[in-house]
């Protein structure tokens, strides 16, 4: 089962201050294993797989662990050490290019150059930046890690690639929105006993200009992501989300579809209406949706912040044939 270790560890790491069984933007990352059950609702497309109240549960569990994974991943590639410019919920400002593990770049274009980590382990780092000191579109890097250690508790292999594809307004003042595209290539983090293993693309648009808020728009063609043993891939996927910096709420729309090795079949997962959360809290608002074959539908209809009330649509008929209300703690598995 996916029990989403190291995707909660990396949330927090930045994010200090969450509860441990829900630190990830929707809620927790629960285990993630076919337990059967209910769920339904309408969504962003259709799947290909049927959706009836024993693979229900399933089906959310997995929709609801791939729309979290497509947004913590900026997060993620902060935790484990390995540079990255998008900063985080908690960051007002962001990090730039000089965040490289050990901080030893000092040159444009620089590379492919070979390091030792801090603790352990290489990486070959290439790239070409205009100002180690600010951000600026056209800045590109790629990071080769082998047997990494950074000090973060991570150990990381494999390629992970950061081009900056726009920046508007002051980097310097932290008021200003920068656009990149992060690509990975067998990028696997390991925590303890704990591996997770990334292939594809995620660019991320993360806007800090209001006063007050953080906007974060994200998208990818295909995300592949293993954790132990199991893979899910999710495709064309896409979510905005808005943090208000002062109490690091957030608000989030999400859509993009789903395989897993958990379950035959795929499915498309969207939200009728926008994900509240508060900080370090599970979700008080929303709706989020999942469609299988034949219009088959799933839901989570955010009842309240310990509440979630799950149904099925197994005819297309709009009308819920199954309807639950579990905890949160049910739903991602955590209760004991």
């Amino acid at each position: 089962m996916h029990n989403k270790l190291l995707l909660t560890v990396a949330t927090l790491a930045l994010m200090a201050g969450c509860q441990s069984k829900g630190s990830c933007s929707f809620a927790g990352c629960g285990p993630d294993a076919p337990l059967g059950g209910t769920g339904g609702g309408t969504g962003g497309g259709t799947g290909g797989i049927t959706i009836n109240q024993d693979n229900a549960l399933t089906i959310l569990r997995e929709a609801w662990y791939a729309a979290n994974t497509t947004s913590d991943l900026p997060f993620f590639v902060v935790a484990t050490g390995i540079g990255d410019t998008s900063g985080g919920v908690a960051s007002a400002g962001g990090n730039n290019l000089k965040s490289l593990p050990g901080n030893q770049v000092l040159m444009t274009p620089f590379g492919p150059t070979a390091y030792n980590c801090p603790v352990s382990g290489t990486f070959i780092v290439t790239g070409d930046v205009t100002d180690m000191n600010t951000i600026t579109a056209g800045d590109f890097s790629t990071y080769d890690a082998s047997a990494c250690d950074s000090g973060t508790g991570f150990t990381v292999d494999g390629i992970h690639s950061l081009d900056i594809n726009s920046v508007v307004g002051d980097v310097a003042s932290g008021q200003f929105e920068v656009a990149q595209t992060m690509n990975f290539t067998n990028f696997r983090a390991a925590l303890a006993s704990q591996v997770t293993t990334i292939n594809g693309d995620h660019t991320v648009v993360r806007d800090t200009r209001t006063p007050g808020s953080i906007t974060t728009a994200y998208s990818g063609n295909s995300l592949d992501v293993n954790e132990q043993g199991i893979t899910v891939l999710v495709r064309n996927y896409s979510g905005f989300m808005t943090t208000d910096t002062a109490t690091l709420d957030t608000s989030i729309d999400v859509v993009g579809t789903v395989n897993s090795s958990v379950i035959a079949g795929s499915y498309v997962y969207s939200n009728s209406e926008t994900i509240q959360r508060a900080f370090g809290g599970n979700p008080s608002d929303g709706i989020f949706d999942v469609t299988g074959a034949n219009s088959s539908t799933a839901r989570i209809f955010v009842v309240d912040s310990n509440t979630v009330n799950l149904q099925v649509d197994e005819n297309a008929s709009t009308n819920y044939e199954f309807s639950v209300n579990i905890t949160w703690e049910e739903f991602l598995g955590l209760a004991p």
